[in-house]
């Protein structure tokens, strides 16, 4: 009598996978810490001659918070750089992964750490080396209660495209202003910018703002992604104030090729809220490593904490030769 297994095998399809990579993955990040007593410092050492590649992310800068009024832009992604070398049980490699900034400054939080690798060559295979993914740079948040925050963004010299009366899109970057670089690897990507397109006037459209969150090169696509995600006065899960996680994560999921479903969120002011708001929002790190943190949307009197960026990140693919 033909088995269970037998019987399976005849009536479906044999799937044969064909993309899987080679080889033993290593990854090293901070996960979810809060607070940066000192960046995480990791050792590897393979285990035979081989090849290692490695990618290695700068940490995503973060959102700012603003207290009671205006908007914010978004983060900058953290840095990329992949090289491939050859390896020893003798080269080890150390590394420091970046931390995003989760400081409560208002307005500006800063740039986020790097992170930086190192090996010491052997054997004649390798000479000694380093790689670094600079951080990015921290969204800038602006408290006004004029109609244009397009206008007030401009005049404090961010890069922007008119579209008309008085709106238009605004970059998370000025003339001569900080870029995350990366260097020392076979393949190096700089930060991407966040944006944002203030589609109307403050306070009565912000539904017209839309917020881009940049995607790091090497996470998804070769030279990263950007997504965009719609703003709204009011709606059934969460208030005006503390809108947008929900949003990019859900699109950020959305954008690779395994999409999830992203998570819940809700506001910090109403009864059905999850627990912890204010400064526990803008603690956490929802973000992946190395994107951006999303920037704030603050009602009249009510703050935002924004959303912190992505900390930085190592894989390491050795394919034993």
């Amino acid at each position: 009598m033909a088995s269970l297994a037998t019987l399976l095998e005849s009536k479906l399809p044999v799937i044969q996978e064909e993309v899987l990579e080679s080889g033993r993955i290593y990854s090293f990040q901070e996960g979810n810490v809060f607070t940066k007593v000192r960046n995480s410092c990791y050792v590897w050492c393979p285990t035979a001659n081989g090849q290692a590649v490695i990618e290695i992310w700068g940490a995503g800068g973060s959102g700012a918070k603003m207290c009671c009024c205006g908007n914010g832009l978004p983060g900058n992604s953290g840095a990329y750089s992949r090289k491939t070398i050859s390896v020893t049980p003798s080269n080890c490699l150390c590394m420091i992964t970046g931390f995003s900034c989760g400081n409560d400054a208002l307005c500006f939080r800063g740039c986020s750490d790097s992170t930086q690798l190192c090996w010491k060559g052997s054997d004649g295979i390798n000479p000694n080396g380093c790689m670094c993914a600079e951080g990015g740079k921290g969204g800038v948040s602006i408290c006004s209660t004029s109609p244009s925050m397009y206008c007030c963004f401009t005049n404090n010299g961010f890069c922007s495209t008119y579209i008309g009366d008085n709106c238009g899109i605004v970059c998370n970057k000025c003339t001569g202003d900080w870029i995350g670089c990366a260097y020392g690897g076979d393949v190096n990507r700089n930060s991407n910018i966040g944006c944002a397109n203030f589609g109307g006037c403050y306070p009565s459209c912000i539904c017209l703002f839309s917020h881009t969150i940049p995607l790091p090169a090497g996470m998804i696509f070769e030279c990263g992604a950007v997504v965009r995600y719609g703003m709204g006065s009011d709606n059934s899960y969460s208030n005006w104030s503390g809108q947008g996680p929900s949003h990019a994560i859900a699109m950020i999921n959305g954008t690779g090729r395994n999409p999830g479903a992203g998570v819940p969120w809700r506001a910090c002011f109403r009864n059905d809220t999850s627990c912890g708001c204010y400064e526990a929002f803008g603690c956490t790190t929802w973000m992946p490593y190395g994107v951006g943190g999303a920037g704030p949307q603050p009602c009249g009197g009510v703050r935002d904490h924004a959303t912190r960026g992505g900390h930085g990140a190592i894989r390491i693919k050795f394919i034993e030769s």
